[in-house]
């Protein structure tokens, strides 16, 4: 069969390819640049995360860290560090890690007993123990310089996977060397991360939600991608693989903070939501993609109650959860201790002193679903003061999301306003995005909608928001590409080229790539 230009149609396929295809002599210079581009972003990466690093350790021996009259030195012991931080979590996790480490199991010298003897650690999650009891074993050491090295390679290993997320988004060497830079200083994060807290399971946490991210950035970009015309198109895609993998991340998350579990219901109410108000021809892979991420969770988690149940009698991960909310966090009373105050526990107890007697006896009495009737109680104590109640979340919003004391107390400083400046940068890209009508990341949103949503519920605590910025990291980066009109879209985004855009693509390739942009 001839075409209209006179060529036929095996030869205009062979012409479009070559047309398509860059020439043969320029892929090794091609080649050269771009590994020249992630060379020098690995060295951006690397260096910036080493120099913080210094910085901090600087601090601790000059004894800037202290708790109360005495400093933390990265050359005590850790019986010394557990002892000067005794009753903060950090000292918890790191005697509990001590005995994982001389392979005792997950457990905690029980206080005050004589003689001394261990008693299995199931307040908190088994995750963060393990993890720095198996970082004791395999480095070694008898200081606390050992979890200072803990604490500089995840948070290496998380700019490592912030930069390898956004590239997910756009190639070019501003955006990528920019996000290296912003994980490697990000004073809200290290500011906690190398003070007293060096062993927190906030740090451990880094590790699976820092993959999280990238494997949800590949599960929501191969989603829309997805041909819907059948069954087997469906079940062939890529995104019930991501969405599988994200929940047994999350599960593993939850392990270090229980709390975690929450964000993968939050995320199957996302998808389902979503196709049911925007897109009603995905709302059965929407079903079947929020079930699948459930079904991650529960079976990281399933094994770890029946651990605990074998152990202990009781089929839980972890004890602190039980109530953490429902009973304990709306309903103690507000003004119980200072840091109460601060953080806003004891929300309900402060709306109605009675209903948090009322839920106190219901929960004694071993009623059936009191979690329903906590909630039903602090509806209506709401509905009584709603003037009071906003004002009290309002007071200590700062707590929550810049780090610092409530209003009127509340004291700029270096964590208050780079918070809020990566705040505006995000509501900057939001709005960026929207104007050009183009699609917004669902990770970079996803957490901090979830911390929104569950703010009437829970109390205001600062490291709340720590997984905010495994994504917050990436708004300067995504801003610049967005605003430089630089960003390309993903192989499953992008549509196929005829031939003269094809050729058109190469051309701008090549242009970037004079300057590092590929």
């Amino acid at each position: 069969m001839t075409n209209d230009d006179g060529t036929t149609g095996r030869q205009s396929r062979i012409d479009s390819a070559a047309i398509a295809q860059p020439p043969a002599s320029s892929l090794p210079n091609l080649s050269s640049r771009r590994s020249l581009k992630w060379l020098v972003i690995a060295i951006v990466l690397v260096a910036t995360h080493g120099a913080t690093a210094v910085y901090y350790a600087n601090r601790y021996a000059r004894g800037d860290v202290r708790v109360g009259d005495r400093p933390l030195t990265l050359d005590l012991s850790f019986d010394d560090w557990a002892a000067a931080t005794t009753g903060a979590d950090c000292s918890s996790y790191l005697r509990s890690a001590q005995n994982v480490a001389a392979r005792k199991g997950v457990t905690i010298q029980v206080p005050g007993a004589t003689p001394p003897r261990t008693a299995p650690f199931f307040y908190w999650g088994p995750g963060a123990p393990m993890a720095f009891g198996w970082w004791l074993r395999l480095v070694g050491g008898h200081t606390m310089f050992t979890f200072f090295l803990f604490a500089a390679a995840a948070q290496l290993f998380f700019g490592v996977m912030a930069v390898a997320t956004i590239s997910l988004y756009t190639r070019n060497f501003a955006p990528l060397a920019l996000t290296a830079i912003c994980t490697g200083f990000c004073p809200p994060l290290q500011t906690w991360f190398y003070g007293m807290n060096l062993t927190s399971s906030e740090i451990v946490s880094l590790i699976p939600l820092s993959v999280l991210i990238f494997v949800l950035a590949k599960g929501f970009i191969a989603f829309p991608a997805v041909s819907i015309g059948s069954w087997r198109t469906m079940i062939s895609s890529r995104v019930f693989g991501w969405f599988a993998l994200a929940g047994l991340l999350i599960g593993l998350h939850s392990l270090v903070r229980d709390s975690g579990a929450a964000f993968a219901t939050f995320i199957a109410c996302f998808l389902i939501g979503r196709a049911v108000l925007a897109d009603r021809r995905r709302t059965l892979l929407a079903i079947a993609t929020a079930a699948i991420v459930l079904a991650g969770v529960a079976a990281v988690r399933e094994p770890v109650k029946l651990w605990n149940q074998r152990r202990i009698s009781i089929y839980t991960v972890c004890t602190s959860s039980q109530g953490a909310i429902w009973r304990y966090g709306l309903w103690m009373r507000h003004d119980q201790y200072d840091w109460f105050q601060s953080a806003g526990i004891g929300f309900g107890e402060y709306l109605d002193p009675d209903a948090a007697t009322r839920v106190e006896e219901f929960y004694k009495a071993g009623r059936p679903l009191p979690e329903l009737y906590s909630l039903r109680q602090l509806a209506q104590a709401v509905a009584k003061r709603p003037a009071d109640a906003l004002a009290f979340k309002i007071s200590r919003l700062p707590v929550l999301w810049l780090g610092t004391d409530r209003w009127p107390k509340m004291q700029w400083g270096l964590v208050p306003s780079w918070c809020a400046g990566f705040y505006l940068l995000l509501l900057g890209f939001v709005g960026m995005r929207l104007w050009r009508r183009e699609r917004i990341p669902e990770p970079v949103y996803l957490y901090m909608l979830l911390i929104v949503c569950a703010s009437p519920l829970i109390h205001f605590e600062f490291r709340y928001t720590f997984p905010i910025w495994n994504t917050l990291v990436l708004v300067p980066g995504l801003l610049l590409a967005t605003l430089s009109k630089v960003s390309q879209d993903t192989p499953n985004q992008a549509a196929p080229l005829e031939p003269a855009a094809a050729a058109r693509v190469y051309s701008s390739l090549r242009a970037r790539t004079s300057s590092f942009g590929a």
